[in-house]
């Protein structure tokens, strides 16, 4: 009987050791976890890949990379990987029911007269270039800046703001896409990209990402450039290719001029609507040829300048490298 009340506080000790232990082990934890949450927040421009891939960073001198119009004349179908395809009646009406994608908030607009004029056909440049993006939540944008690269708006890949990438075996991708016309096929995807901006924080400022293709269809129908640079873009030309959801599965066209400039937005008064997020904002830059300046996907919303133009993602030097980073990447 004593050797069992001299044992109880020892056996207390040894469960108060343990609680405190757990709770210091809990403590530590989240601390680890809000100083990576920090760090993340801290990086927006980190990327984050959907199967974990590292990818190596890059910090590249130039300013621009050039677009490319593809093999012109090529014979497209003798490139297997990518030949034109036969859809079913079943499998064009599963397309046609996807959700046209908007943007979370201030979904993309028409400001004043439709201005919207269709790309038909889509076998030239740049209209092979850009493609229809198809996946479980729905269909975007998206356009090609390599063999077998396509970028689009982050929230065409993931849910943003602590939420998840969508499946990536769910994506077809399918360049120059006319109606239930695919010339150039379609193409499925290994790995998505986006940054801790979009992921973490769901800022529009960061709304941007990548979609690695399995085929190099690319070389065929060419690809967009892209540059940055830090002076103002206000008064260029503004061009827009997408696939909006009210024209389903076909290409348009809407052009106007960078009406505002900030650090890492450009606002304008393309036309669009939903299905267009993601879509290249270009112009023939000298020494660049098609060149994008930004990824479209906002439309009218809130006080100025959101109330009176649609936006995108402006392309800085750090989305610029990043996008070379995956362009490179296996």
């Amino acid at each position: 009987m004593m050797q069992t009340e001299h044992n109880q506080p020892a056996s207390m000790m040894h469960g108060i050791r343990n609680s405190l232990a757990a709770v210091l082990g809990v403590v530590l934890a989240v601390a680890v976890g809000s100083a990576a949450l920090a760090t993340e927040v801290a990086n927006p421009s980190h990327v984050v890949v959907s199967n974990g891939k590292s990818i190596p960073p890059v910090n590249v001198s130039r300013t621009f990379s050039p677009s490319s119009p593809g093999r012109v004349g090529a014979a497209r179908d003798a490139l297997s990987e990518f030949k034109g395809i036969e859809e079913s009646p079943q499998e064009i009406a599963k397309l046609l029911g996807l959700r046209a994608m908007a943007a979370p908030e201030g979904a993309e607009s028409i400001i004043g007269p439709d201005n919207r004029v269709r790309v038909n056909p889509t076998t030239s440049f740049p209209a092979r270039a850009t493609a229809l993006v198809t996946f479980s939540a729905g269909r975007c944008t998206g356009w090609l800046i390599g063999a077998n690269t396509v970028i689009t708006a982050g929230h065409c890949v993931h849910q943003g703001g602590g939420g998840s990438f969508y499946p990536t075996s769910s994506y077809r991708v399918y360049p120059g896409r006319n109606g239930t016309a695919s010339p150039y096929g379609s193409c499925t995807a290994p790995w998505l990209a986006s940054v801790t901006g979009w992921k973490v924080s769901g800022d529009d400022q960061y709304d941007y990402a990548a979609i690695k293709l399995k085929c190099s269809v690319g070389n065929t129908t060419g690809w967009y450039g892209f540059f940055w640079q830090a002076a103002s873009l206000t008064g260029l030309p503004t061009t827009i290719n997408g696939y909006p959801g009210d024209k389903p599965l076909t290409q348009w066209r809407s052009a106007d001029s960078v009406r505002v400039t900030q650090a890492r937005r450009v606002f304008y008064r393309n036309d669009t609507v939903g299905g267009v997020s993601g879509a290249p904002v270009w112009y023939n830059r000298p020494g660049c040829g098609l060149c994008s300046m930004a990824v479209h996907g906002y439309g009218v919303y809130n006080g100025p300048p959101f109330s009176t133009n649609n936006h995108g993602t402006r392309i800085t030097q750090p989305v610029f490298n990043n996008f070379i980073s995956w362009r490179n990447a296996p």
